[in-house]
């Protein structure tokens, strides 16, 4: 067996870099999470429509364990017919520990693994992710920022100071409320003394409260506004998650191709790997979405071990290599949306492994672009670690 190419670490064989480079790039992962207790926040909406959003969140979930038997059950007690939140299933939902959810129906108790199962105390604090990544050689994390995590700004800053340069955070606002005066001056203070770095914008609230604007309503003028005095990039989550998926998807971005044309000074991403999960493999890529991408201001995260089964995801390479000649690998970010993915899809190093030792098709430039450099250049950091 030939083992030029490892070296024993004195735990386990670890693939060598397959060249000397005059300067190692460092890798930043797009899509990272860390947070206190879930459904322990007290920041940002209220704690008891956070519940009711996660449920939201989970509608097409069908991965249950039935508590009293552990019989697996394949069935979506969550999903309903409409897209508002009165119609949900009264079923009791409410988050457990270990990175479960668990619901009531006919005094029958079931727990569905929304997240990896080693979550204790279902956190994830800082030095836990710093572990993570340095036992997978990532560098830096930015800190998405959905609604059912709670308003994690302050929580975001802290683990920026104690921890420099590990973390990358964004801020959050109340979507359907994003002109409000007092949202928006939060917001601001998020980002001038926490010192996060990044907008990120879901879509779906404004379908859980039932708020029918484009991404271009005046309403959101104040906050573009704010965006552009405070030179801070967008991070877009385009997926309603509404019953019409696909269509509201392709309706989102046609709205964002109006508002980049509108905004062309504001970097912006496209996050969850472009096209959510759910529906890629019925639209794919569509050549709307790369038209939006060849925008000089926008990039786009790459998540394809959510979209495919079995590693190294040959068709997900196959999509990246398309994306790499339609756009360029300059647009492309990856992110691994830890610690949701591991509970799905491959291990954390897998994650990335998938495009450093894989994708053949990619030079060794166009990879370091991707599992770093373009991220660090969003954000006007130093890409290269010092000699």
């Amino acid at each position: 067996m030939n083992n030029d190419n490892m070296f024993w670490n004195g735990g386990s064989w670890v693939t060598k870099e397959k060249e000397e480079r005059p300067q190692r790039a460092k890798i930043i992962d797009a899509h990272y999470h860390i947070f206190p207790k879930l459904g322990s926040q007290k920041e940002g909406i209220d704690p008891a429509l956070r519940t009711r959003f996660w449920q939201y969140h989970s509608r097409e979930f069908n991965n249950w364990w039935r508590v009293d038997t552990g019989e697996k059950v394949d069935q979506q007690f969550l999903e309903f017919k409409s897209n508002n939140m009165a119609d949900m299933p009264n079923v009791n939902f409410r988050l457990i520990d270990y990175g479960k959810a668990r619901i009531t129906i006919d005094k029958i108790d079931y727990d569905m693994q929304f997240y990896t199962p080693n979550l204790i105390n279902n956190e994830l604090p800082p030095e836990r992710g710093i572990g993570e990544m340095n036992l997978a050689g990532v560098d830096i994390g930015i800190l998405q920022a959905d609604h059912v995590y709670g308003d994690l700004a302050n929580f975001y800053g802290k683990a920026m100071r104690d921890y420099p340069d590990r973390f990358i955070g964004l801020a959050q606002i109340w979507e359907p409320e994003a002109n409000n005066e007092v949202r928006l001056a939060k917001l601001e203070r998020s980002i001038v003394e926490q010192c996060n770095k990044g907008l990120y914008f879901s879509v779906e609230p404004l379908a859980v409260m039932e708020k029918d604007v484009s991404l271009t309503d005046p309403m959101f003028d104040p906050l573009w506004k704010l965006t552009r005095k405070l030179k801070v990039p967008v991070f877009w989550f385009l997926d309603d998650r509404t019953i019409n998926r696909s269509d509201m998807y392709m309706r989102r971005i046609s709205e964002l191709a109006q508002w980049v044309k509108k905004h062309p000074d504001i970097n912006c991403v496209i996050t969850h790997g472009l096209v959510p999960a759910a529906i890629i493999h019925e639209i794919g890529i569509p050549y709307e979405v790369v038209e939006v991408l060849c925008n000089p201001s926008v990039f786009a995260e790459i998540l394809f071990p959510a979209k495919f089964p079995d590693y190294p995801y040959p068709e997900g390479q196959k999509m990246l290599k398309q994306l790499r000649d339609q756009v360029g690998a300059n647009k492309l970010m990856w992110g691994s949306d830890s610690p949701f993915g591991l509970t799905m899809w491959c291990t954390y190093k897998q994650s990335i492994d998938f495009i450093r030792i894989h994708c053949d098709f990619l030079t060794t430039n166009e990879k370091e672009q991707i599992l770093g450099v373009n991220s660090a250049n969003l954000f006007g950091i130093d890409p290269y670690h010092p000699n």
